[in-house]
């Protein structure tokens, strides 16, 4: 997404209320149902043992209208990967949503993403169902992830789901991790990487690049005896009173 650091400031209580938007077909409605109440925390605690090589992570990214769903903003793609062990796996996520509005022409520009292209596209629905399958009950990584999930929850929110999956945020490790960085921004941290931004702005793109900082990231706690879950949630949490 444009501007990640616009991200950081929205409150995640703004995501309070939502309304289902008219879209055509049950599919999606049919399989979201299936998804009610079915996963309440995704139980990360019985997962502390578990070695972080040994994790299924999904690397998520979506492309939105904008920053305020609450004044009509949409999403209009999900982009999502996978990693595990030490590399990124062929399985991946990648569908554009059909809005119901139009795309302002920044976003356009930004991502290439036209009134045209997604007046074929699914609908939210049908997507997020897909989506769903596809997170299971993995660990979602994400750059500023708190936006995209509190984004997708929002829209969600009428069909009584949720995405409860624990999550890690590629910002704050690389706060912990890249302390004389003076930005924590994705390009700020791919430039630091020397990692080529391929696909940037695109929700596929943007998740594959962080997926390769993950990776460099898993290397480094490796290096600093950080094996499995609960290391990392303890490292975090503790690391996390000296920034500032």
């Amino acid at each position: 997404m444009p501007v990640h650091a616009l991200r950081k400031i929205l409150p995640l209580n703004m995501f309070s209320f939502a309304r289902v938007s008219s879209e055509p077909g049950s599919y999606g409605l049919q399989h979201l149902s299936k998804f009610r109440g079915l996963v309440k925390k995704n139980h990360y605690r019985e997962k502390d043992n578990y070695y972080l090589r040994d994790m299924r992570f999904v690397v998520l990214d979506t492309e939105t209208t904008g920053f305020k769903p609450l004044e009509g903003d949409e999403i209009i793609s999900v982009g999502a990967c996978v990693v595990m062990g030490d590399r990124i796996l062929p399985e991946r996520f990648h569908k554009l949503v059909n809005p119901r509005r139009p795309v302002p022409p920044v976003v356009t520009e930004l991502t290439g993403i036209t009134d045209a292209v997604l007046e074929k596209a699914d609908g939210f629905s049908q997507v997020a169902a897909e989506l769903m399958e596809f997170l299971q009950d993995s660990i979602i990584v994400g750059h500023s992830i708190k936006f995209d999930i509190s984004f997708l929850n929002y829209k969600l929110k009428p069909y009584g789901v949720s995405i409860n999956n624990y999550y890690l945020d590629t910002g704050v490790l690389s706060k912990i991790l890249n302390t004389g960085l003076r930005s924590h921004s994705l390009d700020s941290i791919l430039q630091h990487m020397s990692i080529e931004p391929a696909g940037r702005h695109t929700a596929l793109g943007d998740a594959l690049l962080t997926a390769g900082v993950f990776l460099r990231f898993l290397d480094r706690l490796q290096e600093l005896k950080i094996w499995t879950l609960w290391d990392l949630r303890s490292f975090i949490r503790h690391s996390m009173l000296y920034i500032i």
